[in-house]
């Protein structure tokens, strides 16, 4: 929460959390310009992409710890980043993906399946 603060303080950016343990105001999101969310929370708003735009104007997506793919919640942010990158096709709006970890030994596969260019790898 510390960083949201500075992001809105700052830069006069508004946050929004969404997981399971808040109830976000969903005016709040659809004016959000940074939403911190779970993947299975994003998992689930998303699925009705149709309806949401603020989904549908989404630019970036920022996934930490993702050296976290090969295990429990490696399926659904499978699905989230290949939901996204279907969204952005539908929508002619291009998605910048960031994965990050503090160690990860596929980074190039990983990078791959992001869609990340050649120079926009950093390990």
């Amino acid at each position: 929460k510390d960083w949201g603060v500075r992001l809105v303080k700052q830069l006069g950016k508004q946050v929004v959390e969404l997981t399971g343990d808040s109830a976000a105001d969903l005016g709040a999101v659809e004016h959000a310009d940074v939403i911190v969310t779970t993947p299975e929370k994003w998992d689930g708003v998303t699925r009705g992409w149709q309806t949401r735009k603020y989904v549908q104007s989404v630019g970036l997506v920022v996934i930490d710890e993702i050296h976290l793919l090969g295990e429990d919640r490696g399926p659904v942010l499978e699905v989230i980043v290949s939901r996204m990158r279907y969204i952005s096709a539908q929508t002619s709006s291009p998605i910048r993906f960031v994965g990050m970890s503090t160690a990860i030994a596929n980074a190039q596969d990983v990078a791959d399946w992001l869609g990340a260019k050649e120079d926009g790898i950093f390990n």
